[in-house]
């Protein structure tokens, strides 16, 4: 979603980071080489839209005791976003296991691991 499936998404995000203006890409599209689920340039960048962003990023100018030729500047993302981006994430639906489990060190289970 919204792609058909990863040959129809490797397309069109080619399509998407070549440079080719939204007549070239019709006019590729309408050559009928490719089998795609979008049919147009218009309708492409609109599934393209339709995808999942990931959170922002911020930034702040960091004041030096020292001078610099440029400003130094911090950039960073909320952690606790990029954690519920990667949690709500189609592709990771069915990656994520959180079922807690014992794990020994051996088959015979007399020692047990414990950690985070």
């Amino acid at each position: 979603y919204p792609f058909s499936g990863r040959k129809d998404w490797e397309l069109g995000s080619w399509l998407l980071h070549s440079g080719f203006s939204m007549g070239k890409i019709d006019s590729f599209l309408s050559l009928g080489m490719v089998s795609s689920s979008f049919s147009s340039a218009k309708e492409l960048r609109g599934r393209a839209e339709m995808l999942p962003s990931g959170p922002c990023w911020m930034s702040q100018v960091i004041k030096t005791t020292h001078p610099t030729k440029s400003p130094v500047v911090l950039y960073w993302r909320d952690p606790l976003n990029c954690i519920s981006s990667i949690l709500n994430h189609p592709s990771f639906h069915d990656q994520l296991d959180f079922t807690p489990r014992k794990v020994y060190t051996t088959a015979q289970r007399l020692c047990r691991v414990y950690s985070e």
